[in-house]
């Protein structure tokens, strides 16, 4: 692939409209009949989750920390070490979500926050995009305001410690990793 994007001539497929075949509280479970526009022989059943929008964020605090958050995932049935994050709310800005969140889950705020990347977290079944926020000057500002399913203990972790806790696969969350990575990449020339 070029720097530019494909170089290729592959094209958006023709889809039927969506049927939705579950509906949950985190995501809808969707079917459409495909058919590839360069080659319609080639056509069948496809199915992919339709989901809010995910937030993540890396907060500093003035000495250099990262505010870190230690949780039980059920999906893999482990506790593990994030970043706060959660899913952007209707009508919500990725960014407020973010600090939304980061209020929500550790009771720390920050003034200066932007977005520094955005990732498809599986473009193969899910549609939705994650992005991450990074806020510098964290600072506590209150209690924590967990919902009724949270279980959530937060921990300062200095920042240069970080690497180390990917490599030795304590920090194991894909969409922790990858915001990480977009904050290495603001922090190369």
């Amino acid at each position: 692939m070029s720097p530019e994007g494909p170089t290729h001539n592959i094209v958006s497929w023709q889809a039927s409209d969506p049927e939705t075949l579950a509906e949950t509280k985190v995501f809808s479970l969707h079917r459409k009949w495909v058919t590839s526009s360069n080659d319609p022989s080639r056509c069948g059943e496809f199915v992919y989750l339709d989901a809010p929008d995910w937030v993540n964020v890396i907060a500093l605090t003035a000495d250099d920390c990262v505010v870190l958050i230690e949780q039980f995932r059920h999906g893999i049935e482990e506790v593990t070490l994030e970043i706060p994050g959660g899913s952007v709310d209707p009508g919500e800005a990725p960014l407020h979500g973010g600090l939304r969140e980061l209020r929500e889950e550790t009771g720390y705020d920050g003034a200066d926050a932007c977005i520094i990347g955005v990732v498809a977290p599986n473009p193969a079944i899910i549609n939705n995009r994650c992005h991450t926020v990074l806020v510098r000057g964290a600072a506590a500002v209150g209690a924590p305001q967990l919902q009724g399913y949270e279980d959530i203990h937060t921990k300062l972790v200095p920042l240069a410690d970080v690497p180390d806790l990917i490599r030795s696969g304590t920090i194991c969350h894909s969409l922790v990793i990858a915001a990480f990575h977009h904050f290495d990449l603001r922090r190369d020339p």
